[in-house]
């Protein structure tokens, strides 16, 4: 992901937990940065679910689009993950076992709860199977609900969002994604008219201007300049 971060929200984002342990311990000893992101995002993900005791494989890495993305190194993708869950395990921040039936490489966080699975595992006593929480549930709201109607979230487009953010409120930008869907018009400038005009002539009210007039408008050109975004 491209840009420079805007900032935490702390009135609008959870925060996840992560162990005293690993800033004190961990975060000083670790020099490869997928070994970091990955003992960072399984510390993450079990703390999500609320069980340190969860297997996870390389598959699981491999679901999250977002996470992959920021991996780096030479190698395919899904070779620096299980790298990354490698480097790991040999540092004693994860455990890894095999999947008694199909020998697969599994990986647990070192913590009593995820010794006693790994443990239960090996006896045959417990599933690995489970489905995993992506980073992509922790999006702010716009962005989910821009890629999920209008299109994939290009940088410079997450860039234009983030302006948004700050210059209108969330639950304008959000009807206004409505209303570009509802007149099938699925363009960023688009939206971003929409927000303007609600700004200077009022959302509500006797200023606001009936929805297909506005799609009309947009029709003959008086957003004429608006590209494909």
């Amino acid at each position: 992901m491209d840009g420079i971060f805007q900032g935490f929200e702390e009135r609008k984002k959870q925060f996840g937990a992560l162990p005293d342990q690993f800033f004190s311990e961990l975060l000083p000893a670790i020099e490869d940065i997928n070994e970091l992101k990955a003992t960072i995002y399984l510390l993450w993900s079990a703390y999500k679910q609320g069980d340190y005791g969860l297997a996870f494989r390389v598959k699981d890495l491999m679901l999250d689009e977002i996470f992959v993305e920021g991996l780096q190194g030479g190698s395919s993708k899904e070779e620096l993950a299980a790298e990354s869950l490698r480097q790991a395990a040999a540092r004693g921040s994860l455990i890894q076992a095999r999947d008694p039936k199909t020998g697969e490489a599994l990986f647990f966080i070192n913590s009593p709860r995820g010794r006693a699975a790994a443990e239960l595992l090996r006896q045959g006593r417990i599933s690995s199977e489970g489905v995993k929480p992506t980073l992509e549930m922790i999006l702010p709201n716009i962005y989910r609900l821009y890629e999920e109607n209008i299109g994939p979230l290009t940088p410079i487009l997450a860039d234009s969002l983030r302006d948004a953010q700050q210059t209108y409120p969330e639950e304008w930008i959000s009807e206004a994604i409505q209303l570009a869907v509802k007149n099938n018009v699925r363009r960023w400038k688009y939206v971003e008219s929409i927000l303007k005009r609600w700004q200077e002539e009022g959302r509500d009210g006797t200023h606001r201007r009936d929805d297909q007039e506005d799609h009309r408008r947009y029709l003959k050109g008086e957003y004429g300049e608006i590209g494909q975004h």
